[in-house]
């Protein structure tokens, strides 16, 4: 994921209907891309690059996991929360906010235990 997400590479990506119907599947629950293939009615290519694209951009994260006979497979959640576009006399004013990193989250859970 880039530190920010980039605002014109983020609206590129949501004006794209595949990407914004696996926003959507993957708002409330955590799903496959098979899972997402079936609920969003698309191809497993289409979902595989929208996936890509979404994580890439830090608008969904990527969970792995291994089920009991050793075979890995990874599940999705989305992490964007909100998009908010302000005019303003210098041109436009674009703030993202996406649920924090779950890595970035245990380290400021720690760091508060500490008291850092």
């Amino acid at each position: 994921m880039t530190e920010e997400p980039d605002p014109p590479a983020v609206f590129a990506t949501l004006d794209d209907e595949y990407a914004r119907d696996i926003l959507v599947a993957t708002k409330t629950e955590r799903l496959s891309a098979k899972e997402l293939s079936e609920k969003c009615d698309m191809s497993r290519p289409t979902v595989s690059r929208r996936v890509g694209r979404l994580v890439e951009q830090g608008l969904l994260e990527e969970y792995t996991h291994v089920d009991p006979g050793g075979r890995h497979y990874r599940e999705y959640e989305a992490r964007l929360e909100r998009v908010e576009v302000s005019l303003r006399a210098a041109g436009f004013g674009v703030q993202i906010d996406v649920r924090p990193d779950p890595a970035d989250r245990m380290a400021s859970l720690f760091e508060e235990m500490r008291g850092d």
